[in-house]
């Protein structure tokens, strides 16, 4: 028996394809995912220059780095948040192309 998402081979193994995911999800994972690895460079950034200011016994601007770190790091905990409280919109089916029962039927 053959449907959209399933199909049965003759030896009895099943293939399920994939769901497909709603238009523009790919692009907004992306996008999340580049925006997350971004501010991760920044953060490694700001630390490289934080152990530049110590190694040369600047302290005020160590401080300065760390919180802006802190509010990097506190950024990405609230989208991780947001996140999981919006609710996940999934298609429950998916239409089929043929179907058994004709829709004129008169």
């Amino acid at each position: 028996m053959t449907t959209p998402l399933r199909k049965t081979f003759p030896a009895g193994h099943e293939l399920r394809r994939a769901a497909v995911s709603p238009p523009g999800e790919n692009g907004l994972v992306s996008a999340g995912l580049a925006i997350g690895i971004l501010l991760m460079g920044i953060q490694l950034w700001i630390l490289t220059v934080a152990l530049e200011h110590f190694q040369q016994h600047e302290y005020p601007p160590i401080y300065a780095l760390a919180g802006v770190s802190a509010l990097i790091f506190a950024g990405g905990i609230l989208m991780l948040w947001l996140l999981r409280k919006t609710p996940a919109i999934r298609r429950t089916s998916v239409p089929s192309s043929s179907t058994d029962e004709s829709p004129t039927a008169g």
